[in-house]
């Protein structure tokens, strides 16, 4: 995934439209999305919430990756809803969020009593989150990347708020090599996170921290089965969504979030 500009990007988001006739299809067993959270859809976005939220509760604007149909991800975000987290995904024409990158914006409204947003996303829907979060500094509180970085034209390591970047070590795609170049497009101070070591940076309202998944894959971040490219896991899909969603809820914790 290297992101440049919307006009390269964007062409070729088309030449890969025009080459693959559907999308990565959502490949979920059955009993894996949690039964506590309520789910409604809209033709802009899908809903995922447990109750009511707090008053300091932030909400999750999501970007799905390129060609994968959202649904490939409800698995993962019906667990951080039950954790209280309410997110909302962001439909994209064609399933690319590259022809609206700013689609979040208008879609906050979907969950009332929430007025603090972190937007993320996963592969081009994570880069096309931090070109929103770039161009609306304002308008979101936090940046979640699951195997994604910014575009080189839209760095946050000017950006005023946390970001949180998750990866995966067997990725094939968003490599780690591609993650650690892509690091001076990210706040700082950083940290890398293991579970051994999951303190944050010293209290700051701009950081960055990281966490590289042992096993993990680029399609293992979703629920649509193999990706073209990717590397092989040595992790279970179920482990990798489990540990993706404890560094989610725990960088919601400790922002004060949740």
């Amino acid at each position: 995934m290297k992101v440049r500009t919307i006009g390269s990007f964007a062409g070729a988001a088309v030449l890969a439209a025009l080459l693959l006739s559907c999308s990565y299809l959502p490949e979920i067993a059955s009993g894996s999305i949690n039964p506590s959270v309520t789910i409604t859809e809209t033709r802009e976005a899908i809903v995922l919430t447990k109750g009511a939220p707090g008053p300091s509760t932030a909400g999750l604007m999501f970007y799905p990756g390129g060609l994968v149909d959202p649904h490939g991800y409800i698995p993962l975000l019906a667990d951080l809803a039950a954790f209280g987290i309410p997110v909302v995904v962001a439909r994209a024409p064609g399933n690319l969020a590259v022809f609206s990158p700013n689609a979040g914006l208008g879609l906050r409204s979907l969950v009332p009593g929430v007025s603090k947003w972190v937007v993320g996303g996963h592969s081009l829907g994570g880069a096309m989150a931090a070109w929103s979060a770039h161009d609306n500094p304002g308008e979101y509180v936090g940046v979640v990347f699951l195997a994604a970085y910014p575009p080189d034209s839209k760095s946050l390591a000017a950006w005023p708020h946390p970001v949180l970047s998750i990866s995966a070590e067997k990725d094939g795609l968003s490599t780690p090599a591609k993650i650690d170049a892509t690091l001076p497009l990210l706040p700082s101070p950083q940290k890398w996170l293991i579970d051994s070591d999951r303190t944050y940076p010293a209290a700051s309202s701009s950081y960055a921290v990281l966490h590289q998944i042992p096993g993990g894959v680029h399609a293992q971040f979703g629920s649509y089965g193999p990706q073209a490219g990717d590397g092989t896991p040595t992790i279970s899909a179920d482990d990798q969504r489990a540990e993706t969603v404890s560094y989610i809820v725990e960088f919601f914790t400790n922002n004060g979030w949740l």
